[in-house]
């Protein structure tokens, strides 16, 4: 599964990266296991989107090992 982080997340991981995600199914099991990689991502990845194929998904959306994951954090601007 490729993974594609923005803004702050990229203090916690490279902007893109892969993971083993066979056993991935939802955004929760992502975050999971995201911070198995950096458990101090953990306050951050709580309140970031996720998107796949240019939309937002929510954790009903099922996951699958071939799917380009986008993580968007909270941003505020002016």
């Amino acid at each position: 599964m490729k993974i594609h982080v923005y803004a702050r997340l990229k203090d916690y991981f490279q902007p893109e990266f892969e993971v083993a995600g066979e056993h991935v199914r939802n955004t929760d099991e992502l975050k999971a296991l995201l911070l198995t990689l950096n458990d101090k991502a953990g306050e951050i990845l709580s309140s970031c989107r996720f998107a796949v194929e240019e939309g937002f998904i929510d954790n009903e959306f099922k996951l699958n090992e071939y799917d380009t994951v986008v993580i968007i954090p909270p941003s505020s601007g002016g």
